[in-house]
């Protein structure tokens, strides 16, 4: 053990503080213990250097999306992210050698670079995705009412909120959790159906209209509003393409189901859409 120049350390310590406020970053809630420890560490004149290793505090980055806009990223460990429309991420600047975990708000597909010794996880609101290297989707807006893991290639584990594992997926299976109740559902599905959204596509296959208006408000950034019960549970199957405008997919919309649309352009707040069916005139 060498005696330590207080003083000196002191400064240095001080110049480590001014430094990291200048970072507009999230910091760890573990920082300030770190913090405390090294503090007490110089005034009993002993330092250790794996203490400094172990309490190094993560830097956290969070990346939010505006609705109509998608993204894709790379992490830190080779992990690659595509982000849906207004979905929210917090993700490490760089994951440490014990953990590799991000937070989700939203809707993403991740491809999980593999590490055996680390399992890669998403933290939801609903559940926590637990996988070593794979490929799957996840979707878990606020307004959702359950959550939504489809997986595409590999194997994941999935808990809710208390650690309890709800299930372990196989490829093409799709587990379907409740909010509300916490009631989780698997099924078998076609993947592309859940994935292909990342190459600008919708794939539909007897979608609900009331689902679809969801899924048109994130993607196009406008209100739907959809006009009587029978109205929201008609079935649509087709392809939407988003870099095409939404008018000419309402007309086929209209032509091959009989609904009728109404598009209101508004200078201050999202544009408005009112879907309603195209009842026959009364015969007297």
């Amino acid at each position: 053990i060498h005696q330590i120049d207080k003083a000196k350390n002191w400064e240095y310590i001080q110049y480590k503080i001014s430094s990291r406020a200048r970072l507009v970053k999230l910091i760890s809630p573990f920082s300030k213990y770190a913090a405390i420890f090294l503090l007490a560490s110089i005034i009993g004149a002993v330092i250790y250097k794996s203490i400094h290793k172990d309490f190094n505090p993560l830097t956290y980055n969070r990346i939010e999306m505006e609705w109509g806009q998608m993204s894709k990223l790379t992490l830190s460990d080779g992990t690659k992210v595509w982000l849906n429309a207004g979905t929210k991420l917090e993700y490490p600047t760089t994951f440490n050698s014990k953990e590799r975990k991000v937070r989700l708000n939203g809707e993403a597909q991740f491809k999980v670079s593999h590490n055996k010794d680390i399992p890669f996880e998403v933290v939801t609101k609903t559940g926590v995705i637990k996988v070593h290297g794979t490929t799957f989707n996840v979707a878990s807006y606020d307004d959702d009412p359950e959550m939504v893991v489809t997986l595409i290639e590999g194997k994941v584990s999935i808990e809710n909120k208390k650690g309890d594992q709800l299930a372990v997926l196989n490829p093409s299976e799709q587990i379907s959790v409740s909010k509300q109740s916490g009631e989780a559902k698997l099924k078998m599905v076609d993947t592309q159906f859940y994935s292909s959204w990342i190459n600008g596509k919708i794939l539909l296959q007897e979608t609900k209209l009331a689902d679809l208006a969801t899924l048109l408000r994130r993607w196009y950034n406008v209100d739907i509003h959809i006009v009587g019960e029978k109205t929201g549970e008609l079935r649509i199957s087709g392809t939407i393409i988003k870099d095409k405008p939404l008018d000419p997919f309402l007309k086929v919309l209209a032509g091959m189901y009989g609904i009728k649309y109404e598009i209101k352009s508004n200078r201050d707040k999202k544009d408005e859409i009112t879907i309603s069916k195209n009842e026959p005139p009364m015969v007297n």
